[in-house]
């Protein structure tokens, strides 16, 4: 029996290390974003400022108080934590994540009775994710429920032994009012550039 045991972890550890040589995938793909931010101005009027990936990225690294913004990056991060996706700040030299902005969860899981969308070979895929902000900024506020929602779509492409992703969709979430300032409905669209880590 202790040697049935050994044969399967050695069947395992090989297997594992054949598919790592075979190919790589990559987890973080640059984050691209075009939307409008609507609030109320001081005049009792309902404004709306396009906002962009680059918004959100010098938004973070002003209240990081980091002055070369090209030192950071704003990633889509697949599985960037146990509970989905995320889009995160990284440090472009190490891929370090330093800040996450939006968590995208509960997409697909089966226990909450939410199911995704996919082809049979499991390379489309299309999800309706629950969007969550941990922590304060000017497009995020420090909550423990969803504050909005994203459809989203992947496509995994396989070229030379690299599998990449290919994401996009439709978000929109909202910002709690704070202080003097009132509440914010963020709504735009994504899509994931080059992959970056």
């Amino acid at each position: 029996m202790k040697m049935r045991g050994i044969f399967a972890v050695i069947a395992a550890v090989l297997l594992l290390g054949g598919l790592g040589a075979m190919g790589q995938t990559n987890t973080e793909y640059q984050f691209l974003f075009s939307g409008t931010a609507y609030e109320t101005n001081a005049a009792g009027k309902m404004v709306g400022t396009p906002i962009t990936d680059q918004t959100l990225l010098q938004d973070r690294a002003r209240l990081g108080q980091i002055s070369a913004v090209s030192t950071l990056a704003i990633v889509y991060h697949i599985n960037g934590n146990a509970m989905g996706d995320t889009i995160d700040i990284i440090s472009n030299a190490t891929g370090q994540v330093l800040v996450t902005e939006l968590g995208l969860y509960f997409g697909s899981d089966g226990g909450l009775g939410r199911t995704a969308v996919t082809n049979a070979a499991q390379t489309a895929q299309r999800r309706i994710d629950y969007i969550y902000t941990d922590n304060n900024s000017t497009y995020t506020f420090d909550n423990d429920d969803s504050v909005g929602g994203s459809m989203t779509s992947k496509y995994l492409v396989t070229t030379n032994g690299m599998t990449n992703a290919m994401i996009s969709g439709m978000m929109s979430w909202g910002v709690a009012p704070r202080g003097t300032n009132g509440p914010i409905l963020c709504i735009g669209k994504f899509s994931t550039g080059q992959p970056l880590f």
